[in-house]
């Protein structure tokens, strides 16, 4: 059920302490439940995930498509000068749009702002990308616009290549990337489709603290949730390494036997061209556990994956170099790096890219009650830590033709800045979950819940629900808590 409910809801103010999922109050923040960066350690994460996508995609670009089906032998030889290839690749490109509706209407954008500002853009696209742009310029409004009904491209890579920001701006709250990636995603994407930003986002949201790679992984898999197709596949694969730690391409036999047909791209029917969100997921997977943090080593080998190459290269590039650090980037990767170029079809240089960032990790640090602390080389960043990661609700482009449930919502407020939600749902197949997101970078699950706002504003707040095939539906309803 594909439409939206406008409600405006006053709520009056008061002291009451905010408690949501991903958030901790503010006499917690700088204690034992905060993560401390400092200024220094925060950009060189953000300039290390930047980087690292940008050498992704520019070495492994000649290598896209070339190999369908198969294992990539000739990997090509990186000249340094290549980074700067990446100012007109996609990858990098379209994530811009949706930094800008943040910086425009803040971290909490809703489904309006994204979809506004990636009507407007006019650089090249293709796929769910294409046909989400061209949806939104047709009347055809997000999250519509990437609804496998309007949008036959749904399952692909497309959101996947474009969410490392929301993983980037969000540095150890994999929860708030989530709900960034969730809701940014079916601007051009659905189910799997979106489920590949949501694990990308989660990732790079964990690799700020992890310690090892197989914890950025693992915050990738909870981020998926159990019963869809993309967090099998990436089961799949952590299984299959722990058979073969040593053979890469061991594994990537298995993933091509099991998965290496499934794609419902228009292009890729019977065909072994292959644009699939999950199974290149997979060769992402593939390079980051048998990389083993290897900078180099570990994009080698998801250049070598084949089919999206240079794409699946950046990803892994963009975690890697986010969880190093600049400064842990070899320095032939990143010596030749004109900092004041243009991304193209945009008016962002790295600079400014780097800068907005930085602004955006402030915005969702003030939304969260974390703080920053002295100046200069003492700046210190408290941000809020999150308990155990929450996958979204399951949704899954049918197999079959299926009706979406039927689904209501009521909103209720007390005298504080507290609501409380209902949802209504019928489906011949059964209802299998609820899911609500606050509109202000948290989320909670049941049929029936309550959230307490930390700051007055207007919030979007969406309902979902999910019948036992996957098969979602959802309204918003727009909440005004006051002064």
């Amino acid at each position: 059920m594909k439409n939206i409910l406008l409600i405006a809801v006053v709520i009056l103010a008061s002291c009451a302490s905010p408690l949501g999922r991903g958030r901790a109050p503010v006499s917690q923040v700088g204690g034992d439940q905060a993560l401390q960066l400092s200024r220094q350690s925060l950009i060189d994460k953000l300039e290390g995930g930047w980087v690292g996508q940008m050498v992704g995609v520019s070495w492994g670009a000649p290598t896209e498509f070339t190999c369908l089906g198969k294992t990539v032998e000739a990997v090509p030889a990186w000249e340094s000068w290549k980074i700067n290839q990446a100012f007109a690749q996609d990858d990098l490109y379209v994530e811009l749009p949706f930094m800008a509706a943040m910086r425009e209407h803040g971290v909490n954008a809703s489904w309006s702002d994204f979809g506004e500002h990636f009507k407007a853009t006019r650089f090249m696209l293709w796929h769910a990308n294409a046909q989400g742009r061209d949806n939104l310029r047709q009347g055809i409004a997000a999250p519509d616009s990437g609804h496998y009904t309007d949008n036959p491209h749904a399952d692909d890579i497309d959101w996947q290549i474009e969410a490392d920001f929301a993983g980037l701006i969000t540095p150890g709250q994999p929860g708030v990337a989530i709900d960034i990636a969730w809701r940014a995603g079916h601007v051009m994407n659905y189910g799997d489709g979106v489920y590949g930003g949501v694990m990308i986002a989660a990732m790079h949201s964990a690799a700020y603290t992890a310690k090892t790679v197989a914890e950025i992984v693992e915050a990738g898999r909870q981020a998926v949730p159990v019963g869809s197709q993309f967090r099998q596949v990436i089961d799949d694969v952590i299984v299959w390494h722990a058979i073969n730690p040593e053979d890469w391409k061991a594994t990537w036999q298995m993933i091509q036997d099991k998965w290496g047909a499934v794609d419902r791209c228009p292009e890729g029917i019977n065909s072994d061209f292959n644009i699939d969100a999950k199974l290149n997921a997979a060769y992402v997977i593939l390079g980051l556990l048998y990389g083993q943090g290897d900078f180099e080593g570990s994009m080698r080998i998801a250049m070598q994956s084949g089919q999206d190459s240079d794409c699946n290269t950046s990803s892994v590039g963009g975690i890697l170099g986010n969880y190093l650090g600049l400064s842990g980037v070899p320095e032939k990767f990143k010596e030749k790096l004109d900092k004041d170029k243009r991304f193209s079809y945009t008016v962002f240089s790295y600079t400014d890219v780097i800068d907005l960032s930085l602004d955006l990790v402030a915005q969702i640090l003030a939304m969260q009650g974390g703080r920053i602390e002295g100046t200069g080389n003492d700046e210190v960043w408290d941000i809020p830590t999150e308990g155990a990661i929450q996958a979204p609700i399951l949704e899954q482009w049918p197999a079959q033709l299926n009706q979406p449930p039927e689904m209501t919502i009521s909103v209720e407020t007390s005298s504080a800045r507290t609501i409380s939600l209902k949802a209504e749902a019928d489906d011949a197949d059964g209802i299998l979950a609820y899911q609500w997101f606050f509109g202000d970078l948290t989320y909670a699950f049941g049929q029936e819940t309550s959230h307490t706002y930390l700051d007055p504003g207007v919030y979007e707040v969406i309902g979902y629900v999910s019948d036992q095939t996957g098969n979602t539906s959802w309204k918003s309803v727009l909440v005004e808590v006051k002064e």
